[in-house]
């Protein structure tokens, strides 16, 4: 029998890794990584497919699908990259502190009721209006109208305006969440316009690399919530990709494992990323994913992120008490890997921490933005006195240059647990010499031997990972966690990290650590002992994301709701058409179901499934009808409908030499 092999891609902040899986057996035959290359991630997407065809322990022709988890979308939205956006507003005016993350946005009347009824007249002139102020300002529009969810009608007409009078892209509110909450519908549409530019490029570079090695797979892409979609809906709505990366790390946890209840915990270049898995499923985020400071109504997993990782910056005081991130820097071994007069330069300075320059467009820096940033790209690995000197105008130098390295125009490098790691010898891939000056460095300025700072770090390391997981714990237990220095000394103890302390903590878990990612291995296991905690650290956990990104399912959800209203009559409320009234509760209810089990089941094959399943829930929501009224009473009925099915093969022609 021909296998069925399956080709996981992850861009992570610092790698991409590639990984091929018998989609049978589940069994990894093929690994790699490449450096991620921000400029064009299709670069190290190339880098990692090439490292895993070059172990020829299968053939190209075996490779039936391909599964893309991807970081950019988060990294965009974080750093404002994107295409230009108008948003028109229909029926609802914003609260002054309201942002929508829009270029250019309108308010116009129109829009409906909590009943699915006209709350007053599109209005069309104003619309028409705004669409020719804005048409040659932006690259997509957004239509965003009160109440969509349940009377799409105004979005759909003002799309179709736009549409005649454009030809651009046209985003509306209602087609990416059926959830109520007109801000939150409205950013998140704002975010999809914006990315659409963005996942455009990087999947036409993907489609490209993949050509170019002769593979003709099916590409699937990992969304937020851990399952797939095909690459023609990853177009339409980028924004679905949120949070794809530590996702795919959850299921290649529990693929690697088998274990249906555990926490994953993956340790990345960028972050540290902490997932539950109940029942052989993730928790889901209740009210959306939020990102930055944009709340969403993206279904995505339930995660907690935290700036740990092997790029993480190390600095200790003479004391030897360190401080592990969140700021990110270029590991010293790494950066002497590129700019070889590095490691001459620490011996003369005694720095670890350097400038260098990140091949951007400069047109929208100021005139000592760019000053700063033209210094640095002649003379690579800068130290700020020599940024000093070098640019004497700026006298503000040290604020210009934190504004620049935060947009991404420079990167210092600095000591990182990466570092670290190359001087014990778990990694060996760049310049542990450049890496063994920068710990010697730290060591002799907290007057400690090489060895006892070495120990120091480890230990801090572990206790920092250990103290994540139990804040995601207690987070998920508690509801919430105070933020102060009583409860952060406890939590250190609950992980037995603080030294020499009069309080001794035992804590016990109920179900086991993944770790997922290339230092957990180091960095995980201690935890065993110190939290009375199971630790996995599952073969091929280096690409776990890559594994996950290959290994799950497609599904559509919906949830379609039924209301009473003051006549006795019920009315089913949906995204995709006009309210429809039905005299009896189980008239209207069945028909909630059937309509939202064929949405789903057609919206999961557009996706790119085959063998669907479809399953709905029926959730009554009551209250207590008062003191002249016996028992509860229902207010609303919610049907929840979703839709699972695996990957489909679309069986593509073989490119002719």
């Amino acid at each position: 029998m021909e296998r069925r092999l399956g080709l996981g891609l992850d861009t992570g902040g610092t790698y991409t890794d590639a990984a091929v899986v018998d989609m049978s057996t589940l069994e990894v035959l093929a690994k790699a990584k490449s450096p991620t290359t921000y400029h064009d991630l299709s670069i190290g997407v190339l880098g990692a497919i090439d490292g895993v065809l070059g172990m020829k322990n299968f053939d190209i022709s075996e490779i039936v699908f391909i599964g893309l988890s991807t970081t950019l979308a988060t990294n965009s939205i974080l750093t404002g990259k994107g295409g230009k956006v108008g948003l028109i507003g229909i029926g609802w005016t914003p609260q002054p502190e309201f942002r929508s993350g829009a270029d250019m946005e309108v308010f116009i009347s129109g829009g409906h009721g909590v009943w699915a009824q006209q709350q007053a007249p599109l209005d069309m002139e104003a619309l028409k209006k705004a669409i020719e102020e804005m048409k040659g300002e932006v690259d997509s529009f957004v239509v965003s109208s009160h109440f969509s969810v349940y009377n799409p009608e105004h979005e759909r007409d003002a799309a179709r305006l736009i549409k005649e009078m454009t030809q651009m892209p046209v985003v509306m509110g209602h087609q990416l969440t059926s959830q109520l909450g007109v801000p939150e519908r409205t950013v998140t549409s704002v975010l999809n316009a914006r990315l659409l530019p963005v996942i455009a490029e990087f999947l036409d570079g993907v489609e490209r690399s993949i050509q170019e090695r002769g593979i003709t797979a099916t590409i699937l892409v990992f969304k937020g919530d851990g399952t797939l979609m095909n690459i023609g809906m990853a177009r339409e709505r980028p924004v679905e990709t949120i949070l794809s990366g530590p996702a795919a790390s959850l299921m290649g946890g529990k693929i690697l494992c088998n274990e249906d209840n555990c926490i994953v915990v993956d340790i990345g270049g960028t972050s540290t990323d902490i997932v539950y898995l109940d029942e052989g499923f993730p928790r889901i985020s209740k009210e959306g994913a939020t990102v930055g400071r944009w709340r969403t109504r993206v279904k995505a997993i339930d995660i907690w992120t935290v700036g740990l990782g092997g790029d993480s910056h190390v600095v200790s005081d003479q004391r030897g008490l360190f401080k592990i991130g969140p700021e990110r820097v270029v590991p010293l071994a790494i950066a002497s890997s590129s700019f070889p007069g590095l490691k001459e330069k620490m011996k003369a300075t005694s720095e670890t921490n350097y400038y260098t320059h990140v091949e951007r467009g400069t047109s929208k820096l100021t005139s000592r933005e760019r000053a700063i940033y033209d210094f640095i790209k002649i003379n690579p690995i800068s130290t700020l006195d020599e940024i000093r000197v070098g640019v004497p105008d700026v006298f503000t130098y040290r604020d210009v240059v934190k504004r620049l390295k935060d947009r991404g125009f420079l990167q210092m490098t600095g000591l990182t647990p990466t570092d670290f790691m190359h001087v014990q010898g778990f990694f060996e891939r760049f310049d542990v010499e450049a890496a063994l000056l920068g710990v010697q460095f730290m060591a002799n300025w907290g007057n400690m031997s090489l060895e006892d700072y070495i120990v120091s770090f480890n230990q801090e390391m572990i206790t920092r990972v250990g103290e994540e997981v139990m804040r995601k714990v207690l987070l998920d237990e508690a509801g919430e966690i105070p933020e102060n220095v009583g409860f952060n000394y406890l939590l250190r103890s609950s992980v037995q990290g603080n030294k020499d302390s009069s309080i001794q903590m035992t804590t016990r878990m109920d179900r086991p650590l993944i770790g997922i990612g290339a230092p957990t291995h180091i960095y995980l296991p201690p935890l065993e002992k110190r939290m009375d905690v199971k630790v996995i650290i599952p073969m091929h956990h280096d690409v776990g994301n890559a594994v996950g990104a290959v290994c799950s399912q497609i599904s559509e959800t919906i949830t379609i709701q039924v209301f009473q209203d003051k006549d006795n009559r019920f009315f089913v409320l949906t995204p995709f058409g006009p309210p429809v009234t039905y005299g009896h509760i189980e008239q209207a209810v069945g028909s909630a179901r059937r309509q939202a089990e064929e949405y789903v089941k057609n919206r999961a094959y557009e996706a790119g499934a085959e063998n669907i399943r479809v399953r709905s829930d029926i959730n009554e929501k009551k209250f207590y009808g008062g003191v002249n009224v016996e028992g509860e009473q229902t207010a609303w009925v919610e049907v929840t409908a979703r839709a699972t099915g695996e990957p489909r093969v679309i069986v593509k022609p073989k490119r002719s030499d």
